[in-house]
């Protein structure tokens, strides 16, 4: 909701707090870097490699990367994705405020993610090792409603979650322009 001010209803009220959507933007980073990095925490307790470690695996084997710039390099490809998820969700929540939409495309982005995940990670596996980008080689997408999906499911929730208690707790009704 736009007031006669300029500025960006976030919970429907008006506040003597406000906060410009480039700091919501930017909170909105910030989490999608600290849910990436608890993902990948939290992978080995559902019997998985972590990510990173399966992608620096990959770099050492097909680009001949040694094991610290492989790893670094893992870490900052999951990291700019996360970030990346966090801000796609910042905007989402800028654009509506109504909790079954939020949460419908809280569920739709986790979904997209996991069909997506194996054919974008083996893509990413191949530039960076600078291999020659072969579409035949690409895992086929995952639609299986697996652990998989509850952990992207766990991982939106939480900057989605994360975003509104930040809204709340730092009393920020309205976002300004």
């Amino acid at each position: 909701m736009t007031t006669d001010t300029g500025t960006t209803t976030l919970c429907g009220a008006s506040s003597e707090t406000n906060i410009t959507q480039v700091q919501f933007l930017v909170m909105s980073a910030l989490l999608g870097a600290l849910v990436g990095v608890l993902f990948i925490f939290v992978q080995p307790w559902f019997g998985m490699d972590t990510l990173t470690s399966r992608h620096a695996a990959l770099y050492q084997q097909l680009g001949g990367w040694s094991a610290v710039p492989a790893l670094v390099i893992a870490w900052l490809a999951h990291s700019a994705v996360s970030v990346f998820y966090g801000v796609l969700s910042g905007i989402l929540i800028l654009k509506t405020q109504r909790l079954p939409l939020v949460a419908f495309f809280t569920l739709a982005f986790s979904w997209v993610t996991t069909v997506i995940a194996p054919p974008a990670n083996a893509l990413i596996v191949q530039l960076v090792s600078f291999q020659r980008i072969d579409v035949g080689k690409l895992p086929g997408l995952n639609f299986d409603l697996d652990v998989k999906f509850v952990l992207h499911l766990v991982f939106f929730a939480a900057i989605v979650l994360g975003l509104f208690a930040y809204q709340r707790k730092s009393g920020t009704a309205e976002v300004s322009r």
